[in-house]
């Protein structure tokens, strides 16, 4: 498991929370492994009990199975809780984008630009772990803009059996169309057109979606074999 310092701040449990979260996410903690509090309480230089709390609230989103007696292991890829996720952040997250292509100032509009570059500098670098990084920033910017950060919150929660795709994705196809796509999003915000704002958000949270097919068969484990 990769550890990350503890920001300035997070609580014991947002710091556990967020450290098992993100190596869920990015598959250091694989679906379908075994995990133990008390491990992940050595390593994080926790007493159980913030990791416990984080835990039990990863459970409540389906994608840690608390076994009793036996310990906890992380959940295989369910496709009926990707789509439910991504039904979620396409319905909420598609009506914020509008609402910042109609809030975003010049200084917004800066920063959303900073982020895209320095997507395609990954790129050409081919970090993924950087380009996801700003991926996400680049969304959260959109939650910062209409002050809707308690949304974000609860989505990003509810994604993560959406984000493992997206992890999935960027190591399984080319980075640029990702990249591009953001960059549709930026123009709409720019021209102020919150209909093609929505209209690309939409295109670019389906198309990971639209492509399961492709990664299944490339990571075959990693998923709830259909009956």
């Amino acid at each position: 498991m990769k550890n990350t310092e503890k920001l300035g701040k997070e609580t014991n449990r947002e710091y556990a929370l967020r450290v098992i979260r993100e190596n869920i996410v990015n598959l250091e903690l694989a679906p379908g492994s075994m995990i133990s509090e008390q491990d992940i309480a050595n390593q994080l230089n926790l007493s159980r009990t913030p990791v416990h709390e984080a835990m039990q609230e990863l459970s409540s989103t389906k994608i840690i199975e608390i076994l009793p007696q036996r310990g906890s292991h992380v959940s295989l890829i369910d496709m009926d809780l990707v789509e439910e996720a991504v039904f979620a952040r396409t319905t909420i997250e598609g009506a914020i984008t509008e609402m910042a292509s109609t809030r975003a100032t010049e200084k917004d509009i800066q920063e959303l630009e900073e982020n895209v570059t320095l997507q395609q500098f990954y790129h050409e670098k081919n970090n993924l772990d950087k380009i996801m990084e700003l991926d996400n920033a680049f969304h959260e910017m959109m939650y910062k803009i209409t002050n809707k950060m308690q949304c974000h919150y609860m989505i990003r929660l509810m994604s993560i059996h959406y984000d493992r795709i997206r992890e999935l994705h960027l190591h399984s196809f080319n980075p640029e169309r990702i990249i591009n796509e953001h960059k549709e999003i930026l123009a709409a915000i720019k021209n102020k057109d919150s209909k093609a704002a929505r209209e690309a958000l939409d295109k670019h949270l389906s198309r990971h979606h639209m492509q399961a097919d492709e990664i299944k068969q490339k990571y075959p484990q990693y998923f709830i074999q259909e009956s």
